[in-house]
């Protein structure tokens, strides 16, 4: 059995982080992501703001905006959090964080993301 390349993982199962991500859901109850595209969804829409037909996907994640990579102090800070249905967290925030750019379009269809190549 291999050893886990993200020992961090552990932190969310602590009592501090569920009190932690609790909190940042009470506070801001609806994806902002979704919110910036002008839809409000409490995790009851997908990210493209069809009705989530997938009930074991119907909720909302709290999501580090800076990824922490196991930095507690940035792990456990509240001003580092933000919201996001399961879409946006799950597919756009993780290749967001892969590619080290946003796939984000505005209305032309153009990045709007300016660390995206085509804006280069």
């Amino acid at each position: 059995m291999s050893q886990d390349p993200r020992p961090w993982r552990r932190l969310y199962k602590t009592a501090a982080w569920k009190r932690l991500a609790a909190a940042q859901k009470a506070a801001e109850p609806l994806c902002r992501t979704c919110l910036s595209l002008g839809r409000a969804n409490d995790g009851s829409l997908t990210g493209s703001g069809e009705r989530q037909g997938n009930p074991r996907r119907r909720y909302l994640v709290a999501d580090h905006i800076i990824p922490h990579r196991g930095d507690a102090k940035l792990f456990h800070d509240p001003g580092n959090l933000q919201t996001l249905c399961p879409d946006h967290h799950d597919r756009d925030k993780q290749i967001e964080e892969t590619r080290g750019y946003s796939e984000r379009r505005g209305e032309d269809g153009w990045p709007i993301d300016p660390r995206h190549p085509a804006n280069r």
